[in-house]
């Protein structure tokens, strides 16, 4: 039963944020430690104005066409430019280039540590199988410890 619960539970911290709009992006470097370590997920909600953000927001964007998400921290916001400036948190300088903001993917709401180890082998179909081969031994089992109860 425990491995059904378990199971649902972490199908659900990966459909859930979905329906309000929610991506989570799992932090693969250690540029946001101490604040947010390797392997955390990170949830972010899409931002309609980047006009909004200010500084110390942590945000999520492409550096370029095609590239892998970066999660770093707004510094300044250059309004006239449309654009932004980040710096990890472990970084001793600022990025090299500015953040034009329809790179901008959006802005955290959640992080949660070490997640993201976990949740990111899921979102494979590698992974989906082997959720519900685990869903199904689970129900499996449950089923077994019921006949030999009676």
């Amino acid at each position: 039963m425990l491995i059904i619960i378990a199971a649902i539970a972490l199908c659900l911290l990966l459909a859930l944020p979905r329906l309000f709009g929610i991506s989570g992006y799992t932090v693969l470097s250690g540029s946001m430690e101490p604040t947010i370590p390797v392997g955390a997920i990170v949830y972010v909600r899409p931002i309609d104005q980047p006009e909004a953000l200010a500084e110390d927001d942590i945000v999520v964007f492409y550096e370029g066409i095609g590239s892998t998400p970066v999660v770093h921290r707004l510094l300044e916001n250059h309004l006239s430019e449309r654009e932004i400036q980040t710096k990890g948190d472990a970084n001793d300088a600022a990025d090299l280039m500015p953040v034009p903001y329809e790179n901008i993917i959006g802005k955290e709401v959640l992080h949660i540590p070490y997640l993201g180890v976990i949740l990111s082998p899921l979102g494979t179909f590698t992974g989906k199988i082997a959720m519900l081969a685990m869903i199904l031994g689970g129900l499996l089992l449950c089923h077994a410890a019921k006949r030999l109860r009676t």
